[in-house]
Formats: structure tokens, C-alpha cells, sequence
């Protein structure tokens, strides 16, 4: 496995929480299940993460999620949109539903980035809303509750780029149009003369 695999590895078990080998590889392009177990050894003698056995079944869970298992920082300083992005479609991959403030703090990315880039996948048709945030209440009854979207077209691991009209699939070679928006006319109930107040 590539550095760049091992990276993309432990920021998958990082949002997964608990997991299976099997998941981490579903996640990882171009990995074997026998590097991730050298790899997984590797962060189990470290503390890193747990390994759980039950009966045939091996699973592991993350114990210190800000444990570095790289000897060098990877690329210093290029947390560049690109990157950022990448990062961003990985988390909702492995989330498959999810909201903003959680693509957000497993990507590593501001909450606004992962509103924007949200925003775009949506037009192009790869994310849709299950549930929206309410918009009418109180400031304590609309306390946690976000808008959760959820993925509709998983594609592969290389993330959609978003272009002028729409956004560049990587893994299809193909641009994906931006949705029309349509909007709904407003319609204003027709107000005769003298039904708007009525002075007695």
C-alpha cells in the first residue's frame, strides 16, 4: 500500500468508529485485505485502535483518533480545496448518510466548505435531502436538528470536480449536468377593495 492508501485507510477507520477490514477495503481503492491487517497490526501494537474477536469474526474500533501513524506529516500544509474535497466525498462514501457538521469534522474541513461542496452534489444529482431542517420554532426546538442528506450515486473514490455547469466524474469520465432549478410560482390570492381592513 501507498502512503497516500495507508492515509486514506485510517481516515476511513476514523469515520467508521468500528469496522471491519472488509469495510475499510470497500472504502480504500486498490488495497488488499493483507496490507490492511499488516496495517492494522501495526495501529493495534501502537494503542490506536482495538481489535475485537468474536468467534470467526475479527472487528476494531478506534482508541486515540489523533494518533499519527505516519513518521513525517503527509504533504505539510496542503490542505488545498482539492485535497479537502477528496476528503470530504471519502467521509460521505463511508457515512452514506450524514449531515454538514459531520462531513465537516471527519474530513478535517470548515463547516461552510462542507456546505458548499454539499451544495454542489446535490445540483449534479449525487446527494439528496431525507430530512430537512425545520425552519419554523423556537431557537430551543430547532436545537441540533439539521438538514441529512444521503448518497444516491456513489461512484468511486475519486471525488466529483465541480465545473461551470455541472461536475467532472472521475471515476465515469464523464460531465454531469447541474439540475434545473425549478421554481414554484407564488400565487397571491386576488384582494378586492375594502376586504383588506374593515373599520366598524
Amino acid at each position: 500500500m501507498s502512503r497516500q492508501q495507508l492515509q486514506d485507510a485510517w481516515q476511513a477507520m476514523k469515520i467508521l468508529k468500528r469496522f471491519s477490514l472488509q469495510q475499510v477495503r470497500d472504502a480504500v481503492q486498490h488495497t488488499t485485505l493483507d496490507s490492511l491487517k499488516a496495517f492494522a497490526k501495526r495501529l493495534v501494537a501502537a494503542k490506536a485502535i482495538a481489535e475485537h474477536v468474536d468467534h470467526e469474526d475479527i472487528n476494531y474500533s478506534v482508541l486515540n483518533a489523533s494518533y499519527n501513524p505516519f513518521e513525517q506529516p503527509v504533504n505539510s500544509g496542503d490542505k488545498n480545496k482539492n485535497s479537502g474535497r477528496q476528503r470530504m466525498w471519502q467521509s460521505m462514501r463511508i457515512l452514506n448518510e450524514f449531515d454538514a457538521g459531520q462531513v465537516a469534522s471527519t474530513a478535517d474541513v470548515s463547516l461552510s466548505s462542507a456546505r458548499s461542496y454539499i451544495s454542489i452534489l446535490k445540483k449534479a444529482g449525487y446527494i439528496f435531502v431525507v430530512k430537512n431542517a425545520p425552519r419554523s420554532g423556537s431557537l430551543i426546538e430547532r436545537a441540533g436538528e439539521t438538514t441529512i442528506y444521503k448518497m444516491l450515486k456513489n461512484t468511486g473514490p475519486k471525488r466529483p470536480i465541480p465545473k461551470t455547469k455541472g461536475v467532472f466524474d472521475a471515476n465515469t469520465n464523464k460531465l454531469v449536468k447541474f439540475k434545473p432549478v425549478t421554481r414554484r410560482p407564488v400565487q397571491m390570492a386576488p384582494v378586492k377593495l375594502g376586504e383588506a381592513h374593515d373599520y366598524q
